[in-house]
Parts: structure tokens; sequence; C-alpha cells
């Protein structure tokens, strides 16, 4: 299917509440959006419920202070009038907000400002999610990160995968699985691909022998290290070196 609108043509004839709708699908968070005078202008149905409400419609007009304790209320104002006044999003707070059992618990609020068609500040919208089940997701991601620092950091060590996944409190089963999820790729891979990116910037940066680079970073010989390099990235080290040395804006290894 072909078209010929140009994106900011689409964008204008976008209908918002088309968009709005992904935020019904996503699982554990709450969309919200308001005008300048505070006013619900927007939300999911999680948001709207757990604001006492049986469904958007019921929440639209209302404010903060219709829903929340006063405390809260003037504490989100306050929030909402800085983004407004200052145009820049506050990512990533950590506040209190109502759980199911109504009790004040804390949760990751990231808001930013909504623009008119003028290019003024006219509200804000924003995203709550529980912060407990934000930690309970990124912890096992978190743990296996600890593996990939370790792995950066003793480039010239044998691969340990029993040891990686000590460190991670993980069984050998376990972590190898988790590693590949977040990764794409294993720890042996993993390992290569740090290997070579550390020798790339050696290559660029220094006039160091193929031999001395390959010992610095792990690899068995020059050998193993030009075949290993030129797996990873189609061309020879010396190669990318004098690619390198003649074009040093070059885009480096990712």
């Amino acid at each position: 299917m072909k078209s010929t609108i140009p994106p900011s043509a689409w964008l204008q004839r976008l209908q918002v509440n088309s968009l709005r709708a992904v935020f019904d699908h996503l699982p554990g968070v709450m969309f919200f959006a308001k005008d300048l005078q505070g006013r619900f202008t927007m939300a999911n149905l999680a948001f709207a419920q757990r604001c006492g409400q049986p469904d958007e419609a019921s929440l639209l007009g209302k404010t903060d202070a219709d829903i929340f304790p006063p405390a809260l209320a003037q504490a989100f104002r306050k929030k909402d009038l800085q983004i407004c006044q200052t145009g820049q999003a506050l990512p990533r707070i950590i506040e209190l907000f109502p759980n199911e059992d109504g009790e004040q618990v804390w949760y990751e609020t990231s808001k930013i400002p909504i623009f008119d068609i003028d290019g003024k500040a006219c509200g804000v919208c924003g995203t709550v999610r529980s912060y407990e089940g934000t930690k309970a997701i990124l912890e096992p991601y978190l743990k296996i990160e600890v593996a990939a620092e370790f792995i950066k950091d003793n480039l010239t060590e044998g691969l340990n995968i029993a040891k990686l996944a000590h460190l991670t409190g993980l069984s050998v089963r376990q972590f190898e699985r988790k590693f590949f999820k977040v990764y794409q790729m294993s720890p042996r891979a993993y390992l290569v691909r740090m290997r070579v990116a550390a020798a790339s910037d050696l290559l660029r940066e220094t006039n160091l022998q193929l031999s001395e680079i390959a010992h610095q970073t792990g690899f068995y010989d020059a050998s193993d290290f030009s075949r290993q390099f030129r797996r990873a990235l189609k061309t020879s080290p010396t190669q990318y070196r004098r690619h390198a040395t003649q074009n040093p804006d070059s885009p480096t290894l990712p």
C-alpha cells in the first residue's frame, strides 16, 4: 500500500484517539492526559478504574482534586505545572499513588508535555506503573548485566559459564537461557564480540602489532585474532586499520 501523503500531513490527519488506544493493550501500564487546567482529557481503562471510575468517559473533565487526597492532588498538580512551564519531561519519577486497595504505595510515573499546533504546551500526558512490578521485570536483566560487565572487564580470561552463573545467582541452564534472551547471543558469542570491539579500538587508536592486540584482547594468537575479526566485521584487521586511518569519522563497531 503506497501513499503519497508526506509524514507531516499524515500526522495532521491522525485521529489522536486511535493512537491512544494502544495503551489499552499494554499490561501493567496506566495512561492519562490532562489539559492546562488539570482536567483529565484521556485515560486508558486501567487508569480510569484505579481512579474509581467505571470507564474513561466517567473520568474525563475531572481533576486530581476530585479523585485523590489533597496532599497527593497538590503534588501531582505542582509537577504538571512545572512540566507545562518548562516544556521538559519528567521521566521515571518515583512517587506515591493509590494501589488497588486505595493504599498509597510507590509507583513509577513518566510525564511529558503535550503541545498544540502552535507549539505551545497545552497539557501533560504520562504513564504510571507499579514500582515493585517494574523492579520484578527488570531484576532478571540486571542480574544478567552483572555477568556481561564481568565479561567485558575480563576479556583475556577463558569463559567460565559456571562462574558467570554464580555471579547472577542462577543455575547454568537458567543463566544461558536468560543471557540469550537479553543479548540474542550466547555468552561465548558475546565474549568474542567484546574482544573484537576492544581490538577495533586498538587498531584505530594505536600502532600496536596484531600479535600484541591479540594478546591484550584475549585471542589465542594473531592468526586466531584475524580469523575471528574477519568473521565478525567481514574485513581483515589490517584493512580495518587502513580504512579507519583514512576515514577517522567512520562509524565504529556497535
